[in-house]
């Protein structure tokens, strides 16, 4: 049954790459071709995508999540098997541990990582400006506004405060909230494992 499990995750593994050589030639080759490398993956893997395409939420009108949410179950799925190859026992409490472990590191962490290196970008082009970093700025401005104007009226009051000082400020609470969640993660899945289902 163990050996059964690695086969599984290391076709689970090999899927998942597949997925993202597709992802990848879709962005570069946004027009369709039938044939080929391209129409062989599209069999294999387009089927799997479209039912995550069906998924609205998953859907911006500027990001598109689907490939996203569609790795993260394949990953999790996998490593689920990985895990039973390695140690020979299935519980409950492993499964939950590791699609807590998993939707962590694929999209808490993620998001919050991104989030940081956009707010640092953003810190720099406020003390170095570029003769074209205005473009820049306001690109990033929108993008940043919702977190900022929620920091700002939620921790600072809505007392005036300085562009930077706000920046600053909401990258330390980023830190902050990425360390507490790393945090409550790892109790979570060592709480999780220790279940006895």
């Amino acid at each position: 049954m163990r050996e059964f499990a690695r086969l599984l995750a290391t076709l689970l593994s090999i899927y998942s790459f597949l997925i993202v050589i597709r992802i990848v030639i879709s962005w570069l080759s946004p027009i369709r071709r039938e044939g080929g490398f391209s129409g062989f993956l599209s069999k294999i893997v387009d089927p799997y995508l479209n039912f995550f395409r069906g998924i609205k939420f998953l859907r911006g009108q500027v990001l598109d999540f689907t490939p996203l949410a569609a790795l993260l179950v394949v990953n999790t799925v996998q490593r689920i098997f990985q895990l039973y190859a390695y140690t020979g026992t299935f519980s409950l409490g492993l499964i939950l541990a590791t699609i807590t472990q998993s939707l962590w590191w694929s999209v808490g962490s993620l998001i919050l990582g991104i989030f940081g290196v956009v707010l640092i970008i953003r810190l720099f082009l406020s003390y170095k400006p570029r003769p074209n970093s205005i473009q820049h700025i306001a690109m990033l401005d929108r993008w940043l506004r919702s977190p900022t104007d929620f920091i700002h009226s939620k921790l600072m009051g809505g007392r005036e405060i300085s562009e930077r000082s706000l920046l600053w400020i909401t990258l330390v609470a980023t830190v902050i909230v990425y360390v507490l969640l790393s945090l409550l993660v790892n109790f979570l899945v060592k709480f999780f494992i220790t279940l006895p289902l």
